[in-house]
């Protein structure tokens, strides 16, 4: 469990002007949170909503069809780290829900773990999730 009162600690990082590694998550996590509990009183305030929010079994399947990959996805990081599953990930929803061009899906699939890896690793010097084949391929 994350002790949250290690975000008020004065405690750095180990890199001259560096946070911590404490410092982004939870405040990410916490905005987030904040954001929730905006849209769910916002949500709870509104009147004259009385549709429900899954019409019928067509919403159920839409949805289902986001989250039933995303778990896919997050389960596989285990064993392709976050790169590979990414552009896996990437490359099945522009293809199968985008509809883009074959060529387009690729390079999507391969540019932005790409960028996210120069970001993360070369610039943030941040290390992600790596596959099984990490000793031969470097993400």
């Amino acid at each position: 469990m994350y002790d949250s009162r290690a975000a008020f600690s004065p405690v750095t990082g180990t890199a001259p002007g560096d946070v911590g590694a404490s410092w982004y998550p939870f405040w990410t996590a916490a905005l987030m949170g904040i954001g929730a509990v905006v849209v769910a009183y916002r949500s709870l305030r509104a009147r004259g909503t009385e549709e429900a929010a899954f019409a019928g079994r067509a919403s159920v399947v839409a949805v289902l069809n986001l989250v039933i990959p995303m778990f896919v996805y997050a389960f596989s990081f285990t064993w392709l780290g976050f790169y590979l599953a990414t552009a896996l990930y990437m490359g099945f929803f522009a293809v199968y829900l985008g509809r883009y061009k074959w060529y387009q899906s690729l390079a999507s699939a391969v540019i932005t773990p790409l960028a996210i890896y120069l970001m993360f690793e070369i610039g943030f010097k941040l290390l992600l999730p790596k596959s099984i084949f990490y000793p031969g391929i470097p993400f």
